[in-house]
């Protein structure tokens, strides 16, 4: 290979270099990111805030944008740079209190070894943590019923906590002669009948030791 031919392909390659440098993304640069950083603190500041007002007994259809900036200590234009009204704002918290539905560890329900102990720890967790932000989830519920948005957001976090459920029900029931004929059904009775149990019966926390044995005895007779 001639001197020519290095040089050529070294321009080659570096021409080639140039272009692919010129049509990626640039990079974020420091002003972009601590912008991007100032807004996540502030809409972690308004959900906050609006935690703390719910959680103290203002109720849902009484809660104010004034109330909610006066509370997160900005103001009522930096509201409306992040949500629209009041609604979306509880849309969003919906979507951030409903992401336990991803822990729930209902694949243990699969285990044709499963403990009752196990399945006690796990209902124990699951209705203490529903005990623990029931303000808030009082509240989504109360706003799904007239607010579409926050409407189709409950209905379909409850739907991935059922199918999930039929998933594990299905294994476990998989080479049983005496099996259910439609898992997904009783997955979606026992999603929504917890979801009412804990709505209307965790009113303090005395509540959670009888709600959850409650629970685990019914899913335990259900399952055996």
């Amino acid at each position: 290979m001639s001197i020519i031919d290095i040089v050529s392909r070294s321009v080659k390659a570096d021409l080639r270099d140039y272009a692919l440098g010129m049509t990626a993304e640039p990079a974020e640069t420091i002003q972009a990111r601590s912008g991007r950083r100032r807004r996540q603190a502030t809409v972690a500041d308004i959900l906050d805030a609006t935690r703390r007002l719910l959680t103290d007994g203002t109720p849902v259809a009484n809660l104010s944008v004034e109330q909610i900036v006066t509370e997160a200590g900005v103001a009522r234009a930096t509201f409306y740079l992040h949500f629209p009204d009041k609604h979306a704002l509880i849309a969003r918290l919906a979507e951030d209190e409903i992401a336990w539905r991803e822990q729930i560890g209902a694949e243990v329900l699969a285990d044709p070894n499963l403990k009752r102990v196990t399945l006690d720890a796990i209902m124990l967790e699951i209705v203490t943590r529903w005990s623990t932000d029931r303000p808030i989830l009082k509240a989504i519920i109360a706003l799904a019923e007239t607010d579409e948005r926050v409407n189709a957001i409950w209905l379909a976090a409850m739907r991935q906590v059922a199918e999930k459920a039929a998933t594990q029900f299905r294994e476990r029931w998989a080479n049983s002669p005496t099996a259910p004929a439609d898992p997904d059904t009783i997955a979606e009775l026992f999603t929504w009948m917890f979801e009412r149990c804990c709505h209307q019966m965790l009113t303090t926390p005395d509540d959670i030791n009888r709600v959850a044995d409650g629970m685990a005895e019914i899913i335990w007779r259900v399952l055996d």
